[in-house]
């Protein structure tokens, strides 16, 4: 699947969010809803990036930390109040990114290699009002969620 960032010299649009201390762009068309989730249900045992499942119009969703995706040696995050669900690439399940505010949609023109500590589900850098931006890769971002999920059923 190629996307917009496969060609950074094209304009994208991205949700804003801030999640702690991080600000991060999700690109739009990966987005499938923006929700107050009313409970998310822990699974025992699970990485404390794993916050646990929810249901989200009827689907059971993974809610994942997107702070402690960001800083892994960090707490976990706890001023949640908003949930990016996010659509598999290619159609299936979806992904819950907990996050603490979206701040509307933006065009990201121009950006910036990753940092060399990254994980690869970055796909790179912009700024917005002088503060720094990470873009997310959401196909990547999934491989990832596969792996925390799978370490919240294997461990205990």
């Amino acid at each position: 699947m190629r996307t917009d960032l496969d060609h950074p010299d094209r304009e994208g649009r991205y949700l804003l969010v801030r999640s702690g201390g991080h600000r991060c762009a999700i690109p739009v068309e990966a987005i499938k809803l923006v929700t107050r989730v009313p409970e998310v249900y822990p699974l025992p045992s699970s990485e404390p990036r794993l916050l646990g499942l929810a249901q989200v119009a009827g689907e059971p969703v993974a809610v994942v930390d997107l702070h402690a995706l960001l800083d892994p040696k960090s707490e976990p995050g706890g001023g949640h109040v908003l949930t990016v669900i996010v659509r598999r690439p290619g159609g299936g399940s979806s992904l819950g990114l907990a996050i603490d505010e979206a701040f509307g949609v933006i065009t990201v023109a121009d950006r910036r290699d990753c940092a060399t500590n990254d994980p690869s589900w970055v796909s790179g850098r912009t700024s917005v009002d002088g503060r720094t931006v990470v873009i997310l890769d959401p196909e990547r971002l999934f491989v990832e969620a596969n792996s925390v999920e799978k370490g919240a059923f294997d461990a205990g």
